[in-house]
């Protein structure tokens, strides 16, 4: 019953996604939709303290940590959240007047049902559509990614299962040495993990619809909270960020196969929060009901930010990217406003002034400080400055052709916001994501490449995907903006039929980013890196599913992460030599990827078997990922040596035993 084991686990990955920051947000009185949002980066914090509260005092990881946790913070955030609920009146006021605010809706939409319902026709448009567009491209939600850094994030799930500890520096040890420990960014293993401890499901399916649940409701739900609470957008706003959520395969596309970095993905899914706090500081959120107060700001900005940090440490650049040129444009605002004759009492511009120039100077800093060693950066341009240029502002993926229809329509979004709306602060983050998606495609490879982007190795794919958070705004408000323009003009435009053309521009829109070059063009690296069987075939899933009636949940499998046998560990639940293709280990290790086959002719191979107690060993064939051959040359030819026999094949697959062998004294292992 497939739709079970789905339901099970889609049940188990919203507890985990929402329950632990539940009480916080239920604490700080946020509204409906911001709490929807604010729950994930809440959620992911109690978790990630959680997993280090239990390593340091040796608690197993389960569910309960982060929810107790999570009920502590909220308790301690009840006093100040209550104080903020007498502070602010029951419904939702009006924005502060200026000419958008005239008519902001009419109709349905202005009542509180209707306004709720365009709420939820974005979520669902967005949502559904991007699950439409990638499961198909993905061959089903039982699908297995069949990319290099899979292995890893896969394994290090069941690391964190069998060890029943979650912390960042375990999962960062299972590719080091015994004993050691070294950091790595947990936070996406930490909530898989407990979405299979919850549902009772495998790795790859908890995986694939923890991955499905932050494109399909995050991603689109952080966009709308952006337009609802930062912007001077109405429904129509709302339902076309919502819908618009996948209209260029940058993001959250491309990171859903490229790599496949689920960290990084992770982490973007929550940028578009990271740009409201940031807009908040700089005082470019309009006065509504909906504006995060002191007291609600306070805390979401500590916390938004650490969860963007703990989930990949290069969502803190993303926010500079971001967020610098929001609280650059707040200062020249607020500057503009302190020394013009109307000024606004009590504006004041120093304070946000040096905020600002502390920011720059802290990230000019952090930027250089951080940066990953050259010798990372390994990715070059792939296109002329005139062709980035043009796939940059038709928001294409990386590698992809540009949609000069799309790019018209960007440019036409962005005069409108330019023209017709207040909330003109959009256009400074878009413009800088814009200037890094064109200039990470084009710059040579050399010192201004590294220094521009090799805090991202100079990853293409993940340098373009920050465009998406900056775009789809000045989309949707551009959108929005056209529509009350022509509603001015002809006031009939002004009410349902209006919204409703809107509306439907919105889906025009978001045909056009998903049937555009670029889109095709994506779906192929896509499908290439899901409906393939370079990493795992069908008959090698099916003996790994297969593999736990034979092998003893003690014995260690001799595997090849480059051909995915190392996958073992995490499907199959029984420990395997090597967890992944880049990995730290003592000589024996070594000794028995180049030479296991001669176990029975060398003993100190068969004395190295019998010390990490390899009993049995994995032959997937020669075909490897990136290209490579028969890289550990001691399992090429295992079945035909006579070291070990075949007890359960698949097709070409073969899982083998370990034969008895003479060791270095003499003696026989078994």
């Amino acid at each position: 019953m497939d739709i079970l084991r789905i339901l099970a686990t889609l049940g188990a990955a919203l507890l985990v996604l929402g329950a632990p920051g539940l009480p916080s947000v239920l604490a700080l009185r946020l509204r409906p939709l911001t709490a929807v949002a604010a729950a994930v980066p809440f959620s992911l914090l109690m978790a990630a303290i959680a997993a280090e509260v239990g390593h340091l005092l040796g608690i197993p990881w389960t569910i309960v940590s982060p929810l107790l946790l999570g009920l502590a913070v909220g308790a301690a955030l009840w006093l100040p959240g209550r104080r903020r609920a007498r502070a602010t009146p029951a419904d939702d006021p009006s924005p502060a007047p200026n000419k958008e605010a005239t008519h902001p809706a009419t109709g349905l939409l202005s009542r509180r049902r209707g306004r709720a319902g365009a709420l939820l026709i974005g979520a669902l448009l967005g949502g559904g559509l991007l699950l439409a567009r990638v499961l198909p491209m993905m061959g089903g939600v039982f699908a297995v990614n069949q990319t290099y850094d899979n292995v890893f994030h896969l394994n290090a799930v069941r690391h964190i299962l069998r060890l029943q500890d979650a912390s960042a520096w375990i999962v960062g040890g299972m590719t080091a040495l015994p004993g050691e420990e070294t950091y790595y960014p947990a936070a996406w293993h930490q909530l898989v993990s407990l979405v299979v401890q919850i549902s009772g499901q495998g790795i790859p399916l908890a995986s694939n619809v923890v991955m499905l649940l932050l494109a399909a409701v995050v991603w689109p739900v952080g966009l709308m909270v952006l337009m609802r609470t930062c912007t001077t957008a109405g429904p129509v706003g709302w339902i076309a960020a919502g819908t618009l959520a996948g209209v260029t395969g940058a993001f959250p596309v491309a990171l859903m196969y490229w790599g496949i970095v689920l960290p990084y993905f992770l982490s973007m899914t929550m940028m578009p929060l990271v740009v409201v706090v940031v807009a908040h500081l700089a005082g470019l959120a309009p006065r509504s009901g909906q504006q995060l107060s002191g007291v609600q700001l306070a805390v979401l900005l500590p916390v938004i930010c650490g969860a963007v940090t703990l989930a990949h440490p290069q969502g803190v650049f993303v926010g500079m990217v971001l967020g610098l040129p929001i609280l650059v444009w707040g200062t020249l605002a607020r500057a503009r406003e302190r020394f013009s004759p109307s000024a606004v009492p009590g504006h004041r511009l120093w304070p946000l002034t040096v905020l600002t120039v502390v920011a720059l100077a802290g990230s000019a800093m952090i930027w250089l400080r951080f940066r990953p060693p050259e010798s990372s950066a390994v990715w070059e341009p792939n296109a002329s400055r005139k062709e980035a240029i043009g796939q940059a502002i038709s928001l294409a993926p990386n590698a992809t052709p540009t949609s000069i229809p799309l790019g018209l329509v960007m440019l036409g979004c962005a005069v409108a916001v330019l023209l017709l709306s207040r909330s003109r602060w959009l256009l400074a983050p878009w413009l800088a994501a814009a200037a890094m998606s064109a200039l990470t495609r084009s710059t040579p490879v050399g010192d201004l490449r590294y220094l521009l982007f090799g805090n991202w190795y100079t990853d293409n794919n993940r340098t373009t995907a920050i465009i998406a958070v900056a775009a789809i705004p000045v989309l949707a408000l551009g959108i929005e903006s056209l529509q009350r323009w022509a509603g001015h003009h002809r006031p009939a435009l002004s009410g349902p039929p209006g919204q409703v053309a809107a509306a439907a521009v919105a889906v025009s829109v978001l045909a056009l980013g998903m049937l555009s070059p670029g889109a095709r063009v994506n779906q192929w690296f896509f499908e290439s890196a899901w409906q393939t069987s370079g990493l795992l075939s069908a008959d090698e899933r099916a003996l790994l599913e297969q593999l736990p009636e034979v092998v003893p949940e003690d014995a260690v499998i001799a595997t090849n992460a480059w051909n995915g046998s190392s996958l073992a560990y995490a499907i199959s639940d029984r420990p395997v030599l090597n967890t992944y293709m880049g990995f730290q280990a003592e000589p024996e290790v070594h000794l028995l990827n180049a030479e296991l086959d001669e176990a029975r002719t060398n003993p100190e191979v068969c004395d190295a078997a019998e010390e990490l107690n390899v009993e049995y060993a994995l032959d997937f064939g020669p075909q490897e990922i990136h290209g490579r051959s028969a890289s550990y040359t001691g399992l090429n030819e295992i079945s035909e040596t006579g070291a070990a026999e075949v007890v359960l094949q698949v097709g070409e697959a073969k899982l083998l035993r370990m034969l008895p062998c003479r060791g270095t004294d003499g003696s026989m292992n078994p």
